[in-house]
């Protein structure tokens, strides 16, 4: 099983939990009092069509049909049945990225290549490598923004890319399940263009951006029906339990969590980022997203001496494993509330500043 964040399981449950990068706001307040009033619900099966949680995704993201969503237990429950349906050879990656990706290529019996895209400080892609690295009927796979950097690709680069795939009979699966963190992100998204490219698909998880990753749902979106149809086939029955689809009913049209989620993030990602470079020993990278990725610059200490450090101030972080392409001194924070990113301030500083270590300003 691959490393992943938010396994406070293994520590103390009343840590500071840094690694799992979720709104800290919380369970919408439109989940709770749904959910007590659809308690009655858990007493049948779920539509296996799923129609009205479509219908409640279609109506979000807007000028899509109910027939071009294919929902899941979780995006990564998507992204592993996606690859596994299209059978195609090989499979492109970032470097670096989220492991699962790589895991889940090579459960589909694909060849995995790790392509380094991103320009320096991660504020930026070169796709030109990527692009000329493509075979005949390969799948790309790219995360925006991207998990751990914060990197977001811009459209046009998007669609330079998608032009090359359609040559090579190539396929498209962008992972925006950090998008609705980025800013503007409705201009960010590529979901507009999935009428015009049918080897796009778009994966998106509602559990980030709503606070909730207990309920697994997330959702593919592509105008290619045969590929719907395929990953559909590799899902068991019922992939998506009652209590998403009551979440689904009501979580995409609470505008007042909506808009404070866009408000907080506004704002304590430039609070975050603006403290963090302050502390001697620390290289911040800037991010589109609810977290911020890291790196230790004085070798005497790395992420994971680091993490037992924070443990004695009830922190946890997410270390680099997990991720590839990343060294023992790199590691990635989730960006919380005010008080909790305080705390997370006062405590690098007592550690590192201790150490004596250099600051490097981006």
């Amino acid at each position: 099983m691959e490393y992943h964040g938010g396994n406070i399981y293994e520590h103390n449950e009343s840590v500071i939990d840094f690694s799992s990068n979720i709104n800290p706001l919380g369970v919408p307040q439109c989940f709770k009092h749904a959910l007590f009033e659809s308690i009655r619900d858990f007493s049948v099966y779920p539509d296996r069509e799923y129609m009205k949680l479509r219908q409640n995704v279609a109506r979000y993201i807007g000028n899509i049909s109910v027939d071009n969503i294919i929902p899941g237990n979780g995006a990564v429950d998507i992204i592993y049945r996606a690859l596994e349906a299209m059978e195609y050879s090989n499979l492109y990656i970032s470097r670096p990225t989220f492991s699962e990706y790589k895991r889940a290529g090579e459960k589909a019996k694909m060849e995995v290549q790790e392509i380094d895209i991103y320009k320096p400080e991660y504020e930026g892609v070169n796709l030109e490598s990527l692009i000329e690295s493509i075979k005949e009927q390969s799948v790309v796979l790219l995360c925006n923004p991207n998990n751990p950097t914060g990197t977001l690709i811009e459209k046009s680069e998007f669609l330079e890319l998608l032009k090359n795939l359609q040559k090579t009979k190539s396929f498209l699966i962008i992972d925006e399940a950090f998008i609705e963190f980025a800013p503007k992100f409705k201009d960010a998204s590529m979901v507009e263009y999935i009428r015009q490219y049918d080897n796009l698909l778009i994966i998106r998880a509602a559990t980030k951006f709503f606070g909730m990753p207990g309920i697994r749902l997330g959702y593919g979106i592509t105008s290619n029906v045969e590929l719907i149809k395929s990953i559909e086939r590799n899902m068991e029955p019922w992939s998506v339990n009652t209590a998403a689809e009551i979440a689904a009913s009501c979580i995409f049209d609470d505008k007042e969590y909506i808009n404070a989620t866009l408000d907080w993030i506004q704002s304590e990602r430039s609070y975050l980022y603006e403290k963090l470079i302050e502390i001697n020993g620390l290289k911040v990278y800037k991010s589109n997203s609810n977290f911020l990725f890291l790196k230790l610059l004085d070798e005497k200490i790395d992420a994971y001496e680091l993490q037992k450090k924070l443990f004695e101030y009830n922190i946890l972080i997410r270390l680099p494993k997990g991720f590839n392409g990343v060294s023992r001194y790199n590691f990635r924070i989730a960006i919380k509330d005010r008080i909790n990113n305080d705390v997370l301030i006062s405590s690098l500083k007592d550690i590192l500043e201790t150490n004596n270590t250099q600051v490097t300003l981006l």
